[in-house]
């Protein structure tokens, strides 16, 4: 294997050697687009009111966000995108992206795609992980009234015993095909419910090796203080801990809803603080020898973790971004033969226009990200247009 020092995460040959010169204009107009504050406001606005109404919009859609951060439509559709990163040492982590709903019907729809996926997954060495979020399952009024520690009614006893179904026979197939299944976070308000339903489910199915995945968000003040208590929690009662760990995606809702609640902001008040947990939460888990997914778009971060890697790290630990976004990152990392995948969601095109929608208003609140990946692209065909007229 390659030492850091041989990685060049600027090296846009690589980066970007699976795109046409075609679709890296298109990227480059994406991306335009939403550093541009204002004018991501208004198209994303526009697009919601176009999608409450039922304007055709579906063609303008797809051939934007959609094509841009998701797979396909179906787990089958993700296919040709999953061989295509494989081809180049990347592996996948297919997300059913559907988000939004509230009813039992969808819900049992969710589990139906999702033990789909997971079987699928068993025969296909691409895949890294399957993937949920527990408010794709469950709903988010009864989570947040479990939270709170409010007594259910007799109906909302039996509508969680349902959910507590849908883990289990998730966990179960997940075990049964040998694939990790990784469970999302979510905002701090339901984020205490999900643990203690991981928790339960791990000293059950992670009583051999990691299977379950459980994701850590370390803009939370009590980020790092979370993970240690349940990895010593699970070292004290005989299970394994597997983490995937993040910086977190609902930081303006988290601090607005502390703000109009008045209640201390449960995130860091600054970028360093949690770079510097983040980074600290990387350590401790190579450390520790614990399975491990580095999910991030930070250089920096990424360079810590690999300098901390020993070889043996590598059948266990390993690097996630987001597909659509930070190839630099992915594709360098790759060829230098780390362990990589790319989060790849999908579903209904219409039903994933609120992840698609998310997608583009975090990008617009991440300027330096955005304008990093723009200063890649440029740099990448600037580099093949001096190689045309080399010729």
């Amino acid at each position: 294997m390659k030492t850091l020092h041989s990685i060049n995460f600027s090296d846009t040959a690589i980066a970007f050697a699976s795109k046409s010169t075609k679709e890296l204009k298109h990227m480059r107009f994406l991306f335009r687009t939403m550093a541009w504050s204002k004018m991501t406001n208004i198209s994303v606005s526009f697009l919601k009111f176009a999608l409450k109404y039922h304007f055709p919009i579906k063609n303008i859609v797809r051939k934007t966000l959609f094509n841009q951060f998701c797979g396909g439509e179906t787990y089958w559709e993700c296919g040709t995108t999953m061989d295509k990163l494989h081809e180049k040492g990347i592996f996948s982590i297919p997300d059913y992206s559907v988000e939004g709903k509230e009813d039992e019907v969808s819900f049992n729809q969710t589990v139906k795609e999702l033990l789909k996926g997971i079987e699928l997954a068993a025969g296909l060495p691409m895949v890294s992980f399957s993937v949920f979020k527990m408010t794709g399952i469950a709903r988010f009024a009864l989570l947040e009234k479990i939270q709170r520690g409010d007594e259910l009614s007799s109906e909302e006893k039996k509508e969680f015993g349902r959910v507590k179904e849908r883990v289990t026979r998730l966990c179960f197939e997940a075990e049964t095909h040998n694939v990790r299944l990784m469970v999302d976070a979510e905002e701090t308000w339901i984020q205490t419910a999900i643990d203690e339903l991981c928790i339960e489910f791990m000293k059950r199915f992670n009583t051999q090796k990691p299977i379950l995945f459980f994701t850590i968000q370390l803009y939370r003040k009590d980020g790092l203080e979370r993970l240690k208590k349940m990895y010593a929690d699970a070292q004290r009662d005989g299970y394994f801990t597997g983490f995937k760990l993040v910086r977190g995606a609902y930081m303006e809702k988290e601090r607005e809803r502390a703000k109009t609640l008045n209640y201390p902001s449960p995130i860091h008040d600054t970028k360093e603080n949690t770079d510097a947990m983040y980074n600290e939460a990387v350590s401790f888990c190579l450390h520790e020898d614990i399975a491990t997914c580095v999910a991030t778009h930070n250089q920096f971060s990424i360079e810590k973790a690999v300098r901390e890697m020993d070889p043996k790290d590598m059948q266990i630990s390993g690097f996630a971004q987001l597909y659509g976004m930070g190839d630099f990152l992915s594709y360098n990392l790759a060829h230098a033969g780390y362990k990589v995948s790319k989060y790849l969601p999908y579903g209904p095109l219409r039903e994933v226009m609120p992840y698609l929608f998310r997608r583009a208003e975090e990008n617009k609140s991440i300027t330096g990200e955005t304008t990093r990946e723009l200063s890649f692209i440029e740099k990448e065909l600037k580099r093949r247009k001096a190689a045309l007229n080399s010729k």
